[in-house]
């Protein structure tokens, strides 16, 4: 009994020891257009993309052979598999059929796809939905959306007038084409994607970079080193983005913008109406409510350098939706120059959003538009625009250290004109320093309520407000009005409630300052004299404007 016993005990402690068949290690399989064999092997690698797809297993990574042929028909990795070019600079793919509803290639989570050459697929050059950790890297993608399928769609929602509460409704939204790197998410949590590297251009019908995230998504996309350029809106489309963000429903989105840069979007041929005055945006964010977005933009590069696209195309456009939207951008070192509309645009058209930008070393500057419309109170080629045009809204901007300069209306506009929902904007919130806003063809600084308005706050310290020419909707330098009811105000330009020290410069244009109904604190700034203000340089109608102890000289910043 007791040998037996032991002998059992030893075959199962042997038993114990066997180890377990070891995973087969990652293979690299090549494919060719110009192979006539189907080995996978870099002697003989497959003719195409389906048999790399079939061969394959997760992990694995698939080269793609230089050629002057595309490979076509488009691929589906499978997670943690990298799809690559061979380093010679040919490594083309296209999707010219209906396969994977024609996107050249679809991820999978942990996939990597870099160094290839996507040429005119039929709809996305690189798709991935609800896909985490993926990194999409140094590729060329051109002409994607061949056949001008819907992408990205901005709701429908109603433009502001200038008439107090009077808005244009915009049925059915603003549909752009699909973009040719694409991230969606709808139920995954913690999501995270790298998109960097790459160049995306001279497409006819698509948007650069998308991601959207709706349902209860969430997760952060990286979007580096990009160079996104030469995009045209489409004939059938109302929007084209070079890189376009949005979450909606309870989907929280974050996005770090870094090194990109976006030109030459929108339509060039004045001669086809049916393309033509494209609203082109080089950075777009969107949430719709109660969708979150928060979004850092650095080292951003956009310019317009031919003046393209319609009134409507802007360098950078934050703007809510729907009812509770919350959004959140900081944009630092970024230039942004020659867009036909306002340069950058912060806008509240939803209901219950709270939304913050602040402009930090941020240059706007050179809007080519015609100027105030006197009809519209946006898109009139201001280099920043920010407010509310939705009850219940709150409204927030910080500006230092920027340039906001020679645009074709105002430098800077804050507004309020309720006109989507009803009751009032609950706040508008500025706070502007040791920034330049100079040379604009309207004011430069301007604050304007159409409606109700609970909350205002301007605070503007160590700032060069002057040399506006004054022709566009302002007429002054600096200029507040309230056409409607504000609840609370606090502007304060020097020696006022919030604090401010002062040393702002108001000199030139046809008046150094109009105010309409507000009472103004704006002690301690240079006024072009030592005594304050001149004779008719200030405009003060049914409010006030404290100008008391007036510098002597100009401060160095306004020299």
């Amino acid at each position: 009994m007791r040998s037996g016993l032991i002998a059992a005990v030893a075959a199962a402690a042997t038993l114990t020891l066997v180890a377990a068949p070891a995973e087969a290690a990652p293979s690299t399989w090549y494919v060719s257009a110009d192979a006539t064999t189907s080995a996978g092997t870099r002697s003989q690698p497959f003719a195409t993309l389906y048999q790399a797809q079939e061969a394959s297993r997760a992990g694995d990574t698939i080269v793609v052979v230089s050629s002057a042929r595309p490979l076509d028909d488009g691929i589906r990795l499978k997670p943690r598999q990298t799809l690559q070019g061979d380093g010679n600079g040919s490594s083309l793919l296209t999707n010219t059929t209906d396969h994977l509803a024609g996107d050249a290639v679809r991820l999978a989570d942990g996939t990597t796809v870099r160094g290839l050459r996507i040429v005119d697929p039929r709809r996305g050059g690189i798709y991935g939905e609800d896909v985490t950790g993926v990194r999409v890297t140094g590729n060329d993608v051109s002409g994607q959306n061949a056949s001008c399928a819907d992408g990205f769609l901005i709701p429908q929602f109603n433009a502001p007038t200038s008439l107090p509460g009077i808005g244009i409704p915009i049925a059915g939204g603003l549909q752009n084409g699909w973009a040719g790197i694409a991230v969606d998410a709808t139920t995954r949590q913690g999501l995270t994607a790298l998109i960097d590297r790459n160049v995306v251009h001279d497409a006819e019908c698509g948007d650069g970079i998308d991601a959207r995230f709706s349902g209860a998504a969430t997760g952060t996309v990286r979007i580096e080193h990009n160079d996104v350029h030469s995009l045209r809106q489409g004939p059938r489309f109302k929007s084209v983005l070079a890189i376009g963000l949005q979450s909606r429903d309870e989907a929280h989105l974050t996005a770090v913008i870094d090194h990109n840069t976006q030109a030459n979007l929108g339509n060039d041929d004045d001669l086809n109406l049916a393309v033509e005055g494209a609203d082109s945006e080089g950075v777009f964010l969107n949430a719709v409510g109660p969708g979150r977005l928060d979004a850092t933009v650095s080292h951003n590069t956009y310019t317009n350098e031919k003046g393209i696209g319609g009134f409507s195309a802007n360098g950078l456009e934050m703007v809510s939706m729907g009812q509770g939207a919350r959004m959140n951008a900081v944009i630092r070192d970024s230039r942004f120059s020659g867009s036909p509309g306002d340069v950058i645009e912060h806008g509240a058209l939803g209901t219950d959003a709270v939304m913050t930008m602040t402009l930090e070393r941020v240059t706007a500057e050179r809007s080519t538009g015609i100027g105030n419309t006197y009809v519209l109170p946006f898109n009139n080629g201001d280099c920043v625009l920010a407010g509310s045009l939705g009850a219940r809204n709150t409204v927030r901007l910080y500006v230092r250290d920027s340039a906001l300069r020679n645009c074709s209306n105002n430098g800077l506009s804050l507004g309020s004109n309720v006109v989507n929902g009803s009751g009032p904007t609950t706040e508008l919130t500025a706070e502007i320093s040791d920034t330049t806003i100079t040379g604009n063809r309207g004011g430069n600084l301007g604050v304007r309520n159409f409606t109700r308005l609970d909350r205002l706050s301007l605070k503007v310290e160590r700032s060069n407000l002057q040399r506006s020419t004054s022709l566009g909707s302002g007429i002054a330098d600096f200029s507040a009005e309230d056409l409607g009811a504000t609840g609370q105000a606090t502007i304060d330009l020097g020696g006022g409630e919030l604090g401010s020290e002062g040393n702002n410069c108001m000199v030139g244009g046809l008046l150094a300052a109009q105010v309409v109904r507000y009472r103004v604190a704006a002690q301690h700034n240079w006024w072009g004299r030592a005594g304050g203000p001149g004779l008719l340089r200030t405009n003060v109608l049914l409010g006030g404007l404290a100008t008391q102890s007036p510098l002597t000289e100009a401060p160095r910043h306004c020299r």
